[in-house]
């Protein structure tokens, strides 16, 4: 089932810094490309998706000079393009953005996808037992 976009997650862009707005409206787009039934909702003041749990958030980087989108279960994922920061967290991975045309939409594609399957596997792990 599809579910609809947040309109507290719209608000949030609404009153983003128009820089960090138009690179989260990309990838949140991205997001909803890759996982059309993604749960989108505010969580500690940024945009979370979650899937069968957890998937990403959006949130700005810390100079404000660009975005990151942190997956919950990085720590877990492949990071096949060596792109991820935040390795000295204990689960999570981030991906930054600071410039659209750091947004590789297909290899994002890839990484939100590793994170729905961990996810899911998760999941059937859990109705294994």
């Amino acid at each position: 089932m599809k579910q609809k976009k947040s309109n507290d997650v719209d608000l949030y862009l609404r009153q983003t810094p128009k820089l960090l707005r138009y690179l989260m409206i990309e990838v949140r787009a991205i997001i909803w490309m890759t996982i059309p039934d993604v749960e989108e909702t505010i969580k500690f003041t940024v945009p979370f998706y979650s899937r069968q749990g957890l998937l990403c958030y959006l949130s700005p980087l810390k100079k404000k000079d660009g975005i990151y989108i942190g997956f919950a279960k990085g720590y877990l994922m492949s990071d096949e393009s060596g792109i991820f920061t935040g390795k000295n967290l204990k689960q999570i991975r981030h991906i930054e953005f600071r410039k659209s045309s750091d947004i590789k939409k297909k290899m994002l594609r890839e990484y939100l996808e590793e994170a729905m399957m961990l996810n899911e596997l998760k999941r059937d792990l859990f109705l294994i037992k």
